[in-house]
């Protein structure tokens, strides 16, 4: 008899048990009628197996109950290798589940185990499925339609029950049974033929469960908003009209949420204007735009496209601060004397900026000290002359910027200069080119006031104990530990166990690797170090930034944790002591920006997968990035796709990995690949289904 039978047998004798009352015993001849099988010796063998391992207990002689104490519910975390864990709350270990025993659980599954061991568990029961929707690609078999689900860590086939579906059609369907292993489909909607990138696109946003498209009622809620504007609200607040106001975006960038006013009082004193779009006034609590936007949570940034939290007439037209229109903006302005703030107000404000800037422009002005823009690095593609005031105010600006920032670092605030690849696309939006993302000192200084604002908002809520706050916990002891180990075999000898002293240990890493093969290797090391930055109503400050308090107040039309901060900040100013459920909004809010993350990082995957597609046999400069037992992972430094490298394909010895060293090594040349090290590769193979790329190796450089 085989064990996979044995076992099958196993799961349905629980089950039988988990159908009635917990403390109901069943004799044999119950169980064979509820099995409804004939095979005796089988029965018997699995319930000698399960009273063994503590499932079942023997009450009566043939008398069996379920042990209860041998159960435990929990959330699978299942691996690339098919096996998993249950994470149980407040559990500090979780319990290991081998790939024999996920009985058709999928990743995130909420699931009932029953324990074999102390540290290992077998799922017996589906409690409640992660996800009601799933993606998969189309194919067909002797005539038959199957769905091929390939998530990051699922792999299963299942049978469509639509034979009209066309082949090789990316697909959004639901799990309609699973039964005898046999696991069945419901098609419910094509997205179009797989490796198109809109589909893979549309796929991903499904995948996630992404809202890409706002309904009829909120577009015309929406609309309807404008009205919130008028003489009567403008006469409320502050007027910066006259003031130099601008703003200084990306070059592509559609909606405009924050602008720096600069008003020169004197020659020591100077008065600078935080604004940001007040969206909280148009967004009133509770209405549908606001559900919608709590829902949400966050606008998420693809490679091709950006899916709003807010509909476009919000978004770029009514609280968006376009030049040359009044808007309404919530203000945070700090009086500047001899580079040090003497006062601070915030207030709801009427605005109008002179001038819209993308980072190219304003450091041009910068480095040139020129007031004329050329068409090379315009915006509209025509010489562009900014006036005197917006050109001393960028000086005036980018000054202040340095000694905030200066200050910030001397405070142990951690500093990423991680190099970005941009993708450049077609009009089909297929990846064609790749450039660097340039960090200015344009982009710096907006950064520098936001980081301000941000804190001095946070400030105002520690003093009247209310608020939320974007927090960031200090890293995990074990996976500092680790970083320790992996630089130092790359050379690097530095400290990071004081946490007294972490920042600084991480900041003169970063500075050591700067312009070297390993630099961005080096970064993601450290960041993949880092705890995640959360939302919280319960303060512990930001390690990253070393701030002992910090918000999110600067990106109201793209964050919704942005829009409750300025709900709580109008409270506080109007004394307000209505209180907002902040804690579970926190969460939530958390949570999509997490799922926000892993879509834009699937977007870029398949992105370098379509690009590498139509470089096949070209050769790249590459580093190290990852190494395990199969083999080393690679990111070219060109364009930093990262591709595989199987362990029997590299040439010239059998290699052995070395988990401890985290390094290869020859059996015979004792040639070593570590972490950082410089390789020449070829790109061998793509797999857009796998979101794999293949390299081989040249040589070791």
């Amino acid at each position: 008899m085989s064990k996979k039978k044995t076992s099958s047998y196993n799961t349905s004798i629980i089950n039988v048990f988990k159908k009635i009352s917990n403390k109901k015993k069943l004799n044999f001849r119950q169980i064979k009628s509820r099995l409804n099988e004939s095979n005796i010796i089988l029965i018997k063998k699995s319930l000698d197996t399960l009273e063994k391992q503590g499932v079942l207990k023997q009450v009566n002689p043939g008398s069996y109950v379920l042990n209860q104490k041998k159960t435990v519910s929990g959330i699978i975390d299942k691996t690339k290798k098919g096996s998993g864990y249950l994470i149980v709350e407040n559990n500090e270990k979780d319990f290991f589940i081998s790939e024999k025993n996920i009985n058709k659980a999928l990743n995130g599954d909420t699931v009932e185990c029953v324990k074999i061991t102390n540290r290992e568990v077998k799922v017996i029961k589906i409690v409640k499925r992660k996800k009601q929707r799933y993606v998969g690609v189309v194919f067909t078999e002797n005539n038959q339609k199957f769905i091929d689900y390939n998530s990051n860590k699922d792999k299963v086939v299942f049978l469509c029950r639509d034979n009209s579906i066309k082949n090789n059609d990316i697909v959004v369907f639901e799990i309609f049974k699973w039964e005898n292993n046999i696991p069945e489909a419901n098609a419910l909607k094509a997205l179009g033929e797989k490796g198109n990138v809109n589909n893979e696109i549309h796929a991903i946003l499904e995948e996630f469960e992404l809202p890409y498209e706002f309904d009829n009622n909120l577009i015309k809620e929406a609309e309807l908003l404008k009205d919130f504007q008028n003489k009567k609200e403008d006469l409320k607040r502050k007027c910066f009209k006259n003031i130099t106001t601008f703003t200084i975006d990306p070059a592509d960038a559609k909606d405009f949420d924050d602008a720096i006013s600069v008003n020169k009082i004197n020659n020591e004193t100077i008065e600078i204007g935080v604004h940001i779009a007040d969206v909280s006034h148009f967004l009133k609590e509770n209405t549908i735009l606001d559900k919608e936007a709590e829902k949400r949570a966050t606008s998420v940034y693809l490679v091709d496209r950006v899916v709003p939290m807010l509909p476009e007439e919000i978004s770029n037209n009514l609280c968006s601060l376009n030049p040359r229109e009044d808007k309404y903006a919530f203000s945070a302005v700090f009086t500047f004397k001899n580079n040090v703030i003497i006062k601070e107000w915030f207030g709801k404000t009427v605005i109008n900026s002179n001038e819209r800037l993308s980072y190219k422009e304003a450091q041009f002005v910068i480095d040139n000290k020129k007031r004329t823009i050329p068409l090379s690095v315009s915006l509209n593609g025509k010489t562009k002359e900014i006036n005197k005031e917006i050109e001393e105010g960028i000086y005036i600006i980018n000054k202040l910027a340095k000694k905030l920032r200066e200050e910030r670092h001397n405070k142990g605030s951690i500093s990423f200069n991680k190099k970005e690849v941009k993708f450049v696309l077609n009009k089909e939006k297929e990846p064609i080119k790749t450039i660097i993302k340039e960090s200015l000192a344009a982009n710096k200084l907006i950064e520098e006031f936001m980081l301000l604002a941000n804190k001095k908002v946070a400030s105002l809520f520690i003093k009247h104990k209310k608020g939320l706050f974007r927090i960031h916990d200090y890293p995990d002891d074990q996976k500092i530990i680790i970083l320790e180990k992996i630089i130092k075999k790359l050379g690097y000898k530095l400290s990071l166990r004081d946490s007294k002293n972490i920042n600084n240990q991480l900041n003169l890493l970063l500075k050591q690797t700067e312009n070297t093969p390993e630099k961005n290797l080096i970064d993601t090391l450290v960041i993949r170090s880092m705890s995640k930055a959360k939302y919280s109503t319960k303060n512990i400050g930001h390690f990253g930034l070393s701030f002992d308090k910090y918000t999110h107040f600067t990106s109201p039309i793209r964050r919704y944790p942005d829009v409750l901060v300025h709900r709580e900040l109008e409270r506080i100013l109007s004394n307000n002591k209505k209180d907002q459920n902040l804690e579970k909004l926190c969460l939530h809010c958390s949570s999509r920006e997490e799922i926000a993350t892993k879509a834009e990082r699937a977007s870029i995957k398949f992105m370098q997968v379509k690009f590498m597609s139509k470089n096949i046999n070209k050769s790249y400069e590459g580093v190290i990035s990852g190494i395990m037992e199969r083999g080393i992972f690679v990111e070219a430094t060109e364009n930093k796709c990262e591709g595989f490298i199987r362990i029997k394909d590299i040439p010239g010895d059998y290699f052995s990995f070395l988990e401890n060293e985290m390094l290869l090594l020859g059996r015979h040349t004792k040639e070593e690949y570590r972490l950082g090290d410089k390789v020449l590769i070829k790109v061998l193979a793509v797999s857009q289904s796998k979101k794999q790329i293949d390299f081989s190796l040249i040589e070791k450089m």
